[in-house]
């Protein structure tokens, strides 16, 4: 099928998904209970052992396509090229990335990575983009088939581009699965079509495989740039060293800033009042946010060292930390960290669809990996203060902290050890018919 047939078939199947919706999201909403109850029987993959470095590919690689749509995806696909570029000399890249993809030789036919566009109303202004990311992807499949297709992340736009490879007669890898798990079940019968589904949380690939995906674990990514993260950043800024240091780590977006950061700063003041032995800081990668970051501070008595520019550099210095939900939970956690995790939500319907519609019992990361509650989660509107004050207290110092601290110990393989890209590049190679298993 060209390109423009590909563009109408997958506009049509969109629309037809959005029609569908409404009665999806309340079947969904109806079954949320029974399907956090299955969640807690499932079972976890073991990690496998990382490949063997000197066994040879079978056929050498030729050319991909990749596709990835946000930074952290392009993180992950640039350590995803290098694992297999070591292996396979030459092999040539094209796709959807950004400037760093581009940087590495790979011919980028739009930056998406670089847009960062999340969400419904960002893809609908931007839906021009799209309809033309997909004809170029299929006109390329249909004049020069690659020996595979990589789609990282991004679910949104990839599973549309993994039907019209999958018509394509093209091999598939689709590295980071999607968590439907958690909100979107009946998107299955898309990624259930990926010749090989990588899964990267240890409950994932028997809840894939349940229905009928080929799924593999191949842990997380995080564990692969732990060790570049902090070279990358800024200096961190100088902590006092007779001072127990608190992170306040409001999430990476402008809506989790505004959210989080107000109710954080004031359960900052209640423990700077009983602990003046405390010191507060608040590391922030995004430039363009730091204007509303020192706002909100300047309107708040509690003294914040900031420290924009550099994330992972200030953890180690921490104590404890309030958590935004997502990958830096788990980042904090590699650093023995203990997290408390906040997640404001101002939407009546967002906190009405978090207690209700979610099929998971938990929204953390590092609660899902270790299937129980090691991370307190304060999620919803109207957060309390003082109890997250009082959390993050009980984690400084006594038994909530060493109990803590010893549960996660033998978690730590399942993130924050590294092999995830070279595990995924044999995936590739095998799905792609140039790898030994």
């Amino acid at each position: 099928m060209n390109g423009i047939g590909s563009v109408a078939r997958e506009l049509a199947a969109a629309a037809a998904g959005l029609v569908l919706a409404p009665a999806r999201h309340a079947a969904a909403l109806v079954g949320a209970g029974r399907r956090r109850r299955a969640f807690l029987a499932l079972g976890r993959d073991e990690l496998p052992p990382p490949p063997d470095p000197a066994a040879p590919p079978g056929r050498r690689l030729r050319r991909l396509v990749l596709s990835c749509g946000d930074l952290s995806g392009e993180s992950h696909a640039l350590r995803l090229l290098a694992a297999l570029r070591r292996r396979h000399p030459g092999l040539e890249t094209a796709g959807f990335g950004g400037r760093r993809l581009a940087a590495a030789g790979m011919e980028v036919w739009e930056p998406l990575a670089d847009l960062n566009v999340m969400g419904f109303r960002d893809v609908a202004a931007r839906l021009p983009l799209f309809l033309r990311a997909v004809g170029r992807f299929a006109a390329d499949l249909a004049a020069e088939p690659p020996d595979a297709v990589v789609l990282i992340d991004y679910p949104g736009l990839n599973r549309h581009l993994l039907r019209i490879a999958g018509r394509a007669g093209v091999p598939v890898v689709d590295y980071i699965a999607p968590q439907l798990w958690a909100w979107a079940p009946w998107r299955i019968r898309d990624f259930r079509r990926a010749d090989r589904l990588l899964t990267i949380l240890p409950f994932e690939g028997p809840w894939y495989r349940a229905r009928g995906a080929r799924a593999t674990y191949v842990g997380h990514p995080l564990g692969d740039g732990l060790a570049e993260a902090a070279a990358a950043e800024a200096p961190p800024p100088e902590l006092d060293p007779t001072r127990t240091w608190v992170g306040i780590l409001p999430g990476s977006r402008r809506r989790e800033v505004a959210e989080n950061l107000p109710v954080l700063l004031t359960a900052a003041g209640r423990l700077a009042r009983r602990r003046p032995d405390l010191g507060f800081v608040l590391p922030h990668l995004r430039a363009e946010l730091w204007p509303r970051i020192d706002a909100l501070l300047a309107a708040s008595p509690v003294e914040v060292v900031r420290a924009p520019g550099c994330f992972h550099a200030v953890l180690p210095a921490l104590r404890a930390a309030w958590v935004a939900s997502g990958t830096a939970l788990l980042e904090v956690a590699a650093h023995r960290v203990p997290p408390v995790l906040v997640y404001g939500l101002s939407s009546r319907l967002a906190a009405f669809l978090h207690r209700r519609a979610l099929s998971v019992p938990w929204v953390g990361s590092l609660n899902l990996i270790a299937g129980r509650p090691l991370v307190p989660e304060h999620v919803g509107r109207s957060l309390d203060p003082a109890t997250l004050a009082a959390d993050l207290e009980a984690r400084l110092e006594g038994p909530v902290r060493e109990r803590f601290l010893a549960d996660l110990e033998p978690l730590l393989p399942r993130f924050a050890a590294g092999g995830a890209a070279a595990r995924a590049a044999r995936e590739v190679e095998a799905a792609a018919g140039g790898g030994n298993g």
